[in-house]
């Protein structure tokens, strides 16, 4: 296409893409329409018919006349509503394709061929449709210029009837077509206008949540993805997360049905160039997403159905979920019972083989693992779930979950987030509300002090209590512990009392304690507000027995050994030893070397003195000037390097800039 690597092209050519070149300008509304039914029941014949394209886009398809991957066309309808229209495929063995189109879909076409009548898939296709919360259909009764005998179409059409009793296709309408002389499509387009017509829009200010359904390269364009566009609005130039891979990229152009657009709303069919990705990295499945507003999940409180045709699940029983377009193998763990039968719902988890990307409320189907059939289907009520032990308890835990209003769920999700914390639009997809629905209850948590803000970083202030909770009584067993020492080092703090999670949550744990008065920092050393060392009389006097050894050895300290001969107790002098370091007293300088603090103060007053009258100084020269060895005299330079008092220049040390870190 000759386009250049820096600029995105004109137009993502459309035949490859999905979405043909030469469509009308950009519509205002939009919805999709999807096809479903038994193989070679017409499926893409009527799309054809509906639309003047042929979906069936491979040359397989072509040459055996059946659909085996997804097909996409557009029409406009006779209200300017803009139709992307999704053929799936109808074969049993090809059901993983069926179920990546069928999500998203506004309106469904169930295909039956006249001639033939109601099919295995076309019961299945019907069973998937229930799960996947597709509420508004039209039964298409195709190819009736195959069938004279009005006898027979009548019988079909009655067998119809009574395989969506009780679904959502009870009481909608079935309409004789021919997609081959066109017969009946104007009624089959008025149809389909009037039942999109009270189609609410879909949240297109929520953050972008956009199922990948197909990957592709083109010469000249680079990547490009095509989905449905459940949530948000996508706009050229945005910056998108790639999930579950982590991966962020760039959007260079945006296409809806056939024309380059500056943006697309949610509800839209949409075929993105992007950068940042290479076409063998993306899978069916995968997610496009606004930054950090989804993640990786593996484990699952759910809501199961089995259909009532279905043979039983056990415990444990290894299955097939298919969520967006994913299919993630995994098992179901049944909380309060060995076995789901025929028809029965319960709650359960799921844990799967691999991270997939759900959050709360949403649909999928499940399959057997083999023989590959559908058994029943669900909705996610945690997306994050911890491992729960099996019982009632447990169950009725995931039942008061599913059941909890906004506010409930918003307080579960931010705790769920624990001390990693969250964000508003995570908060907004997890609990399945718009964002300023979300952010406005945040602020009045914020107002009430049931949540932090941290720089933009929520937590729950539970979380903020767990851990001072965790702080007060890692110092109080520290302190019994080793009551001869100043306090517990920082970095051990943390490590016993917070481990991972965002160090905003810690600093602001500490800080509320410290300005409370329950804690005190000071040098790198927590202590309880109240707690002051406590050393035996023996300890008091090898303090400073071994503190006058350091003093004495002035710029030839003692070894450590040396320090400590002749103390009978050399267990409570190593302690007492270390009391004199932490306290800083001492100043292990590198390579076990130890000063007194006095002593290294009026090395580093002759140094700053050397330096300002010579503009330098070398380890030989200190080592004059000190009257030492090299050993000691280099350790020290090294150690004023460290500190910033000086900077190394070849084998001289000049004043570093701004003098020693503080």
């Amino acid at each position: 296409m000759g386009a250049s690597r820096d600029r995105p092209p004109s137009a993502i050519p459309g035949p490859r893409a999905g979405i043909p070149p030469g469509a009308s300008p950009k519509a205002s509304r939009y919805a999709v329409v999807g096809t479903a039914g038994h193989i070679d029941h017409g499926k893409s014949a009527l799309a054809r018919a509906l639309t003047g394209i042929d979906p069936d886009r491979l040359e397989e398809e072509k040459r055996r006349g059946m659909t085996i991957d997804l097909g996409f066309a557009h029409f406009d309808l006779p209200s300017g509503l803009r139709v992307g229209l999704v053929d799936v495929p109808g074969h049993e063995r090809l059901i993983r394709n069926m179920l990546a189109g069928a999500t998203g879909i506004d309106l469904v076409l169930l295909v039956v061929a006249a001639d033939e009548g109601v099919m295995p898939q076309t019961r299945e296709h019907l069973d998937i449709l229930r799960f996947l919360r597709v509420d508004r259909g039209i039964v298409v009764l195709n190819k009736v210029d195959l069938v004279a005998d009005l006898e027979w179409q009548q019988l079909v059409t009655e067998d119809i009837r009574t395989l969506v009793a009780g679904t959502f296709l009870e009481g909608a309408p079935v309409l004789p077509v021919s997609a081959r002389t066109g017969a009946g499509i104007p009624r089959l387009v008025a149809a389909i206008d009037d039942g999109l017509r009270e189609l609410a829009p879909r949240p297109a200010e929520a953050p972008v949540r956009l199922p990948i359904d197909r990957s592709f390269t083109m010469a000249g364009f680079g990547t490009v993805v095509t989905g449905t566009l459940w949530t948000g609005r996508i706009r050229v130039g945005d910056a998108l997360e790639l999930l579950p891979l982590g991966r962020e990229v760039r959007v260079r152009q945006v296409q809806s049905h056939g024309v380059a657009v500056g943006d697309a709303a949610a509800g839209q069919r949409v075929a993105l160039n992007i950068v940042g990705a290479a076409k063998d990295e993306i899978e069916r499945g995968h997610v496009l997403a606004s930054p950090r507003s989804l993640q990786p999940t593996a484990l699952l409180d759910v809501r199961v159905r089995l259909l009532a045709g279905a043979p039983p699940l056990s415990h444990h029983e290894r299955i097939r979920m298919y969520a967006g377009a994913d299919e993630v193998i995994g098992r179901l763990r049944l909380l309060d019972r060995g076995r789901l039968g025929p028809g029965e719902t319960g709650v359960g988890q799921l844990r799967l083989e691999r991270p997939t990307i759900v959050a709360r409320g949403d649909a999928f189907v499940l399959r057997r693992y083999s023989p590959m059939i559908t058994v029943g289907g669900g909705e996610v009520i945690t997306a994050h779930a911890a491992l729960r032990r099996r019982g009632a308890k447990a169950a009725q835990a995931v039942v008061a979950e599913e059941g909890s209003g906004f506010e409930g769920r918003l307080a579960a999700a931010l705790l769920s987030a624990g001390s990693g914390g969250t964000t508003v639009e995570a908060l907004a997809m997890e609990v399945g509300e718009g964002r300023d629905r979300v952010a406005s209850q945040i602020l009045a948590g914020v107002a009430a002090r049931e949540l932090i803000d941290l720089r933009g970083r929520l937590f729950s202030a539970r979380a903020a209590e767990r851990i001072q909770s965790d702080v007060l009584a890692a110092l109080a067993a520290y302190h019994a512990a080793t009551p001869w020492r100043r306090g517990m080092p920082r970095d051990e703090l943390k490590n016993r009392a917070f481990g991972s999670g965002d160090d905003r949550l810690y600093g602001h744990a500490l800080d509320a304690l410290a300005g409370g008065g329950r804690i005190a920092i000071e040098a790198g050393f927590v202590r309880l507000g109240e707690f002051s060392p406590s050393r035996s009389a023996p300890e008091t006097a090898s303090r400073d027995t071994i503190e006058d050894a350091f003093r004495r050895g002035r710029y030839a300290p003692p070894a450590r050994d040396d320090a400590l001969a002749g103390l009978r107790d050399r267990e409570a002098a190593d302690r007492m030893l270390q009391a004199l370091l932490d306290d800083g007293l001492l100043i292990n300088v590198g390579a076990e070397i130890i000063f007194h603090r006095e002593v290294l103060q009026e090395i580093e007053t002759l140094v700053t003195a050397y330096v300002g009258e010579h503009g330098e100084i070398t380890v030989a020269v200190l080592r004059d000037q000190l009257g030492t060895s090299r050993k000691y005299a280099l350790a020290v330079l090294e150690h004023f390097d460290a500190t910033r008092l000086t900077r190394r220049v070849g084998d001289k040390r000049v004043l570093a800039r701004g003098g020693p870190r503080p």
